[in-house]
């Protein structure tokens, strides 16, 4: 099969188009067709070495494709599937206490192991959701890693309720549309913030009540004016270095600020003082539960989530897809087709 392959970190010049042998499901898989998978920055983070693993390695925790073979009798050759990244091991002390997203003993495709930068991929046969009819099979690859992120962070996390202010820091990238959204069908008024002038007007259609253009406007001003001094809610922050002082200074009493990434930088530092006298709170997040996700799925089938793709890249032009993830030149999805 062709697929893309990662020999040794470094740029996206890394990401190499091969003729590999094609994978050979073990007992319990699935031989899944690619239809499309999705980029994300953990695949960014895994090709410069942020995140190490086995090499060589095959990115790609979004898949959506056709079952090809099964070795289980739940699942039929020929169905549509998406596929859910996470495999918890079911056994470790988190898992019997229903916290599977804290499975130390996990299995991740694209991470731990191969994804779906290739035309076939093997994947436990528990982790395929069955894709609605009416759903495209792209629009099933834009889910995983971003709805999953966004819902985990802002549902169960941060509880985000009607009547609430959040404040979406990265309002253009995939986890800032899918939070854009989730929120708003929460009934929250999101404040979406973005980094170029044509991300505006996308931010709006994305479900935004309010966009603030970073390039041009100061956040926390802004935030101040939007919401009468008061700030807001629920901060969904993804930057880490260069905005967390301010996601703090727009975060209102008794607000909650949840990081789920860090694109700037890891170190961060604030006042502890004024934090702990508003009641505040900080909360780290990430890709949520399986059964999140199938909650997810059913509302994306009845239209009331809807992916925004940003480029659909061939396979072979992976290393193209990374550059324009990287440059921030996307709002919404990215994805790449065998």
């Amino acid at each position: 099969m062709k697929a893309v392959v990662l020999e040794r970190y470094g740029p996206p010049e890394a990401l190499e188009y091969s003729d590999i042998a094609d994978p050979v499901p073990a007992e319990g898989e699935l031989l899944v067709k690619v239809a499309a998978s999705g980029v994300n920055r953990v695949d960014v983070w895994i090709r410069t070495g942020k995140y190490q693993v086995k090499l060589p390695h095959i990115l790609g925790v979004d898949i959506a494709g056709e079952v090809i073979s099964s070795t289980v009798p739940q699942v039929k050759k020929g169905e549509r599937v998406v596929l859910f990244p996470d495999m918890p091991c079911g056994r470790c002390r988190y898992c019997l206490t229903g916290r599977f997203q804290l499975c130390k003993n996990s299995s991740r495709l694209g991470s731990s192991r191969w994804g779906g930068y290739a035309e076939l991929v093997t994947a436990p046969a528990q982790t395929a959701i069955p894709i609605p009819s009416g759903m495209s099979l792209e629009e099933a690859a834009a889910l995983p890693v971003n709805y999953s992120t966004a819902w985990r962070a802002l549902v169960t996390d941060a509880g985000v309720r009607p009547g609430m202010r959040v404040l979406v820091v990265g309002g253009s990238s995939g986890v800032g549309v899918a939070a854009t959204q989730i929120a708003r069908l929460a009934g929250a008024e999101v404040i979406s913030v973005v980094g170029s002038d044509w991300k505006e007007e996308k931010a709006y259609k994305a479900g935004a009540s309010f966009v603030v253009n970073r390039a041009k406007k100061d956040v926390v001003e802004e935030v101040s004016k939007l919401t009468s001094g008061d700030g807001v809610d629920i901060v969904l922050e993804m930057a880490g270095t260069a905005f967390w002082e301010k996601a703090l200074q727009c975060l209102a009493p008794g607000g909650v600020l949840v990081t789920v990434g860090a694109t700037t930088g890891d170190q961060v530092s604030f006042n502890v003082r004024p934090f702990y006298r508003k009641y505040q709170r900080v909360i780290g997040s990430g890709m949520g539960t399986q059964g999140e996700f199938f909650r997810i799925v059913e509302l994306a089938a009845q239209g009331k989530l809807r992916p925004i793709i940003d480029k659909v890249f061939s396979l072979k032009e992976a290393s193209e897809a990374h550059r324009r993830l990287e440059a921030g030149e996307h709002f919404g999805k990215i994805l790449l087709k065998p």
